[in-house]
């Protein structure tokens, strides 16, 4: 009776402060959640308290408990990215790749200096103007900005608590308005308030409180409750796809000029079986291009006799089956004929 009292006593601290541990919901939705908007979902990041990035370590995912956790090889802002990509497929929002998101912005220079491979810098990211990069990097109407701000798993000896917090915001590029915040917060625990009673359970659920199957499922519980307000169960069939993705694009006019009698050719790389095209300013619109290989598209411009024009900037655009267009500027040299 004694050993009994000793042991309630003792879990009664544990008891207490696990009953204040509730999943948090908070969000705000100004847009119709049915609209295809076309988003670039960026690098998540993980941030302390005054919101300020911290440098992310592959070990918070990484359970040290031998025998009873998987090794990971992703950070929590990685792991949570992943999961809110997949619950996004619930949505009616186009979505761009991420591999190409991660592709076009390390091209534009948002790569992490001496790292390899060459990783996002999330703090260059968080701070770059919405409109800057969907107009000049992504093609994208709003960007989805998703920051990990609490990452925990605690031990009490008869009790371990695993805590997730996640705030993602939704902004458009066209006048910098957040059209969908959430910030969640939610905990799973293991042990007395979890699972069988017995002394086994205070010895042993504890343990099993740090297996990282446990994180992982509170992971896909606060991603799937986060995108939730989001979901749209009339999602139209377009977005079943990716939008076109262009990787790369190109001309042969090195010099800026294109030689007299002589042509322009232009080449990209991206989504296999697009209509592809390219304008040179208002000089020609929509040249039509072949795709000689899946996804390697390749036109040609001849300029008349009589054309004379100057510092014109090539366009290459990409449109699927749904009318869906993508397009690129090629930013390194404007074109000239005289």
């Amino acid at each position: 009776m004694k050993l009994y009292s000793i042991i309630t006593a003792a879990a009664l601290p544990a008891l207490i402060f696990l009953a204040g541990c509730a999943g948090s919901y908070e969000h705000t939705l100004n847009f119709n959640p049915g609209e295809p908007i076309r988003i670039a979902v960026l690098p998540f990041a993980q941030v302390n308290s005054d919101g300020t990035v911290v440098e992310e370590d592959a070990n918070l995912l990484i359970d040290k408990v031998v025998l009873l956790s998987s090794e990971q090889k992703l950070t929590p802002a990685q792991f949570m990215q992943g999961l809110v990509q997949s619950e996004l497929s619930k949505a009616s929002l186009d979505v761009i790749t991420p591999v190409i998101v991660d592709s076009e912005l390390i091209h534009s220079g948002y790569g992490r200096e001496g790292t390899n491979p060459i990783t996002i810098d999330a703090r260059r990211v968080l701070a770059a103007d919405p409109k800057m990069l969907c107009s000049k990097i992504l093609a994208c109407d709003a960007v989805l900005y998703g920051r990990v701000t609490r990452w925990d798993r605690s031990y009490y000896g008869i009790e371990s608590v695993a805590t997730i917090a996640l705030k993602l915001t939704l902004v458009s590029a066209k006048n910098n308005q957040v059209l969908y915040e959430i910030t969640a917060e939610d905990s799973e625990t293991r042990g007395v308030t979890k699972g069988p009673t017995g002394f086994s359970n205070l010895v042993i659920e504890p343990l099993k409180g740090l297996d990282n199957e446990i994180i992982h499922n509170l992971g896909r519980e606060v991603a799937d409750r986060a995108i939730a307000p989001l979901e749209n169960r009339g999602r139209p069939e377009v977005l079943n796809s990716a939008p076109p993705a262009i990787i790369a694009s190109g001309h042969d006019a090195h010099t800026g000029s294109i030689a007299q009698s002589g042509k322009l050719v232009v080449v990209a790389f991206g989504s296999p079986g697009q209509a592809a095209s390219f304008s040179v300013g208002n000089v020609a619109r929509d040249i039509p291009m072949i795709e000689r290989a899946p996804g390697h598209y390749i036109g040609e411009f001849i300029p008349l006799g009589s054309d004379s024009f100057a510092n014109q900037f090539v366009v290459v655009s990409l449109k699927d089956e749904f009318a869906r267009t993508t397009s690129q500027k090629l930013k390194a040299h404007s074109v000239s004929y005289r």
